[in-house]
């Protein structure tokens, strides 16, 4: 059983169309209680979290939605790249990812919308509009790519990927999220290139002034890191 938080409960409450309501101020106090322990307990916190919902949601034991908003109607024509990184250690499984924006991304809009207009959604099952493999997933990004220059596609050109934390900024935005933490140090040529890759291959009508940091974008964030401004940043322009 689970050690931070009431497992029962929570595998009850996810058979409500609404269970967000009901967890979202545990999956808040949880979030602040890994503010106020050491750095291996906030992991564990997370860890366990995190991992719940992911086999949840694999074994289809989370209510969601059918039908749903339509978000991107709402999709423009594509002028701008946002990069980001994980912030956590690479190797981070697409499932795991897929969780962790199921949580952060959309039971957090559902249950507290920010958007006149969009009050009705409260207490409405989720749904992203946005399907992989069958199965609807959650992704903020359109591509994840690994440490060892692998690219993986997340989410179709035509979907908002819900990521800048700038409503405009998504509709016409491509996110692309590196697997590491990189607040620090800045990634390998490797990954460099990957990058690069993706843009000139998929988005040739990008403008260098249209490739941004997430950082540059919302300004609560270092994302993609502090490096990027000063050192990758212009190593991506000019490969490009």
């Amino acid at each position: 059983m689970a050690k931070y938080f009431d497992e029962k409960k929570w595998i009850k409450t996810l058979k409500k169309l609404d269970w967000y309501l009901e967890l979202i101020d545990d999956f808040k106090k949880i979030m602040a209680q890994r503010e106020k322990v050491d750095e291996k307990t906030s992991f564990e916190i997370k860890k366990e979290l995190y991992s719940f919902f992911e086999n949840r949601l694999a074994t289809n034991n989370v209510a969601l939605g059918l039908t749903g908003p339509d978000w991107d109607k709402e999709r423009k024509p594509i002028d701008t790249i946002v990069i980001h990184h994980s912030k956590n250690q690479p190797g981070l499984a697409l499932t795991t990812l897929n969780a962790v924006h199921l949580l952060k991304l959309y039971a957090s809009y559902y249950a507290n919308s920010t958007y006149e207009g969009e009050e009705y959604i409260k207490g409405q099952p989720i749904y992203s509009g946005h399907f992989k493999d069958n199965k609807q997933v959650f992704y903020g990004y359109h591509w994840f790519v690994r440490m060892d220059g692998k690219i993986e596609r997340l989410l179709e050109d035509k979907n908002i990927g819900w990521h800048a934390g700038n409503w405009e900024v998504n509709c016409r935005s491509i996110g692309i999220c590196l697997d590491n933490d990189f607040t620090d140090s800045s990634p390998s040529d490797l990954v460099i290139s990957s990058i690069v890759k993706i843009i000139k291959e998929n988005y040739p009508q990008i403008k260098k002034e249209g490739i941004l940091g997430h950082r540059e974008v919302s300004p609560k964030t270092t994302c993609p890191g502090n490096t990027f401004l000063t050192d990758w940043k212009q190593k991506i322009i000019q490969l490009i």
